[in-house]
């Protein structure tokens, strides 16, 4: 959903730093999906779950070389 909010590919390569760091690259590249991500204090939206290396991470969870991080909008309907 959020690579096609954004009109791009699925992957974006990222330097490391932080989750915020990252978002922030990110968003800089593809400003359409900073909404669907962060909410208007800046804090991720209750719907949106992010990964580092597998593991829930927060906007200050360490992003070091290498590390793979996921933004996953929750999915829901009947």
């Amino acid at each position: 959903m959020l690579a096609d909010a954004a009109n791009t590919e699925i992957r974006h390569q990222v330097g490391d730093g932080t989750v915020a760091r990252s978002l922030a690259d990110l968003f800089a590249a593809h400003p359409g999906i900073k909404n669907h991500v962060l909410d208007d204090r800046g804090e991720i939206r209750p719907h949106v779950s992010i990964f580092v290396d597998g593991h829930r991470a927060g906007l200050d969870t360490v992003v070091g070389e290498g590390s793979e991080v996921r933004v996953l909008n929750a999915v829901s309907g009947g």
